[in-house]
């Protein structure tokens, strides 16, 4: 068998990437949207937030710069908007005959949203439930509009509205609904309600007036909430979500934000790219520093006690582990104090789920789980992928 080339290889997805930029090249954009479209349910939203394993991969790119994939696929997903009906009669001439069964996916994230294309285009019937009023669960709670606009979350899902699914928003499950009961009046369920639960740190004053979670956070001022950030904030972290936090505190008229990060600016989890913009835009990153407790006056945030850090050898994810210096202490003022350390399941019957390697619930014939439930904390294409993968299993369950 011949060997995928490099881009294709490192896709979750396994998108086709150079059959479709040569068809850009030629000019072909219709017929390399559709290609893309074979393997990516989400195009639109891929083109501007996908993390582009694709490009780290890209052999070009240790002589020069790695072609620009990502901004190829954006190009294409906006020919698919301009074109849209255009392209619909296509995808709905691919779909299966209709096979008179019903899947209920609950989540409308990337990884049920993925699942629930894969499924309707093999000819099943799909309702969505999700706790937000619209769907794309945190592509539009928790990835800022300046990143994503919201018009790309609309054509995507636009598409999946077209194609069939049926979606039933400002539903929140559990509460000692059991999934079989969920799965009532459906031929299989799937669970693809992700990992919203905000991690904490475990230090004294956490839970002062001031103190908020990263999801908390984004969901707030993403969903319509809290519109001004007076005063200095901290943000803890140093992945993608940190660097969203930031960047949004940064527009909501606070004097300044800092990032507090326990390694080098070089080991930062986050994108390069978002790193460099944050701190175009004036975000201040201060690096090898720890948290030791929250400053709290009055039951509210006045600032957070740090220590130094010295790097030591590598940990199991290949970066230097932070070691704090006894002793080091000193304390940054604060009004706002955002931690995005990462996250988890919600607590709960629907957040304790057990799987097997395929992601089918264990015990429970015909109920599966897709993403970051299955995963862990996982990115776009990520989960994208795991929801690919539940949709193969649920069609093979289905069909017997």
């Amino acid at each position: 068998m011949q060997d995928l080339p490099p881009c294709q290889a490192a896709c979750p997805l396994g998108q086709k990437v150079r059959d479709y930029i040569g068809l850009i090249r030629q000019g072909r954009t219709k017929e390399a949207i559709l290609l893309i479209r074979r393997d990516n349910p989400l195009p639109g939203i891929c083109g501007y937030v996908c993390s582009r394993p694709c490009e780290e991969a890209c052999l070009r790119g240790s002589w020069d710069e790695p072609v620009a994939i990502r901004e190829l696929k954006r190009f294409a997903a906006h020919y698919e908007m301009e074109h849209r009906s255009e392209i619909l009669q296509v995808l709905k001439g691919w779909k299966a005959p209709e096979r008179g069964k019903r899947v209920l996916v609950v989540g409308a994230g990337p990884s049920g949203l993925a699942c629930t294309y894969e499924l309707l285009m093999r000819g099943f019937g799909v309702t969505v439930l999700d706790a937000l009023k619209e769907p794309g669960g945190m592509l539009r709670a928790c990835i800022p509009s300046f990143r994503l606009p919201r018009e790309i979350i609309d054509h995507d899902v636009g598409i999946l509205l077209e194609l069939g699914m049926e979606f039933r928003g400002s539903v929140r499950v559990g509460n000692g609904i059991t999934l079989e009961e969920l799965r009532e009046g459906a031929d299989a369920l799937v669970v693809a309600i992700g990992t919203w639960h905000d991690l904490r740190l475990g230090i004294p004053g956490e839970g002062a007036e001031g103190y908020l979670g990263c999801l908390e956070f984004l969901k707030g001022v993403n969903l319509g909430g809290r519109r001004d950030l007076r005063g200095r904030v901290l943000v803890i972290g140093g992945g993608n979500a940190a660097l969203d936090a930031a960047r949004t505190a940064l527009r909501l008229g606070p004097e300044e934000v800092v990032i507090l990060y326990r390694r080098r600016l070089q080991d930062m989890p986050a994108q390069r790219e978002e790193v460099e913009v944050a701190l175009r835009e004036g975000v201040r990153i201060v690096p090898q520093v720890m948290p030791k407790r929250v400053v709290v006056e009055g039951g509210r945030v006045k600032g957070l006690e740090l220590l130094r850090v010295e790097l030591g050898e590598p940990d199991p994810t290949g970066r230097p582990r932070p070691i704090p210096l006894e002793g080091s202490e000193f304390v940054e003022p604060a009004d706002w104090v955002i931690c995005a350390i990462g996250q988890g399941p919600e607590p709960g019957p629907l957040g304790e789920i057990r799987c097997d390697d395929h992601g089918r619930v264990l015990n429970q014939e015909g109920i599966f789980a897709a993403g970051d439930l299955v995963t862990g904390p996982s990115t776009i294409v990520e989960a994208m992928a795991s929801g690919r993968r539940t949709a193969n299993q649920v069609a093979e369950f289905l069909e017997g």
